[in-house]
């Protein structure tokens, strides 16, 4: 499995496009053209779009990759689904690129959950609430895509409408509970952190 990372225009953001053979799965969608064209340019299947919380930064690109990729399910919370036709709660409204999105290729997951898409590697599925009521953490393999969950050495910003000072606190407790050395840590901005 192999990833790339894509540091994206909006407060700089990453998105990040995991693949294994010809078929890939993508986190969070910022900036849609260089994703789009890394996937074709390396003939990749995009299987899913996971979603680690549903602010303006991590989901600007969606509606475009919806059009391009119909059938392709985008994984988020039960909140998540919610805001992604609300852009008041993503924030959309603000950056006058308002998301209204209520489509059934938009796919509510919980915590626990196990999903195939890539093969023999599974995704787990870590529901994280307090940076925003959306928040989801994703684990494949030894990769551990964490949003705005988790930065490694930035405090974790819990000031906005949906979110909650003590959830977040569990939740990041949560997260460290299950780092591992020799795991790679995928945050929503800024570099992935080797696990020690």
């Amino acid at each position: 499995m192999r990833i790339q990372r894509f540091i994206n225009s909006v407060f700089e953001s990453n998105s990040y496009v995991v693949f294994h053979e010809s078929d890939a799965i993508l986190v969070d969608a910022g900036d849609f053209e260089p994703i789009y064209k890394f996937l074709k340019d390396n003939w990749l299947r995009l299987k899913a779009v996971l979603i680690t919380h549903t602010h303006y930064d991590h989901i600007y690109g969606i509606q475009k990759l919806m059009t391009c990729y119909p059938e392709v399910p985008v994984i988020t919370s039960d909140f998540g689904k919610q805001a992604f036709y609300k852009s008041s709660w993503n924030f959309s409204r603000y950056h006058n690129d308002p998301i209204e999105i209520d489509s059934p290729m938009i796919r509510a997951v919980s915590d626990g959950d196990s999903l195939d898409l890539l093969d023999d590697l599974k995704v787990r599925v870590i529901s994280t609430p307090g940076h925003d009521k959306s928040c989801q953490c994703y684990m494949v393999d030894n990769k551990f895509f964490t949003g705005d969950s988790y930065i490694p050495g930035v405090k974790l910003i819990t000031s906005f409408p949906n979110s909650d000072k003590l959830l977040a606190k569990t939740s990041l407790d949560k997260i460290k509970g299950l780092i591992v050395p020799g795991m790679l840590i995928c945050p929503g901005h800024g570099m992935p952190v080797p696990a020690k």
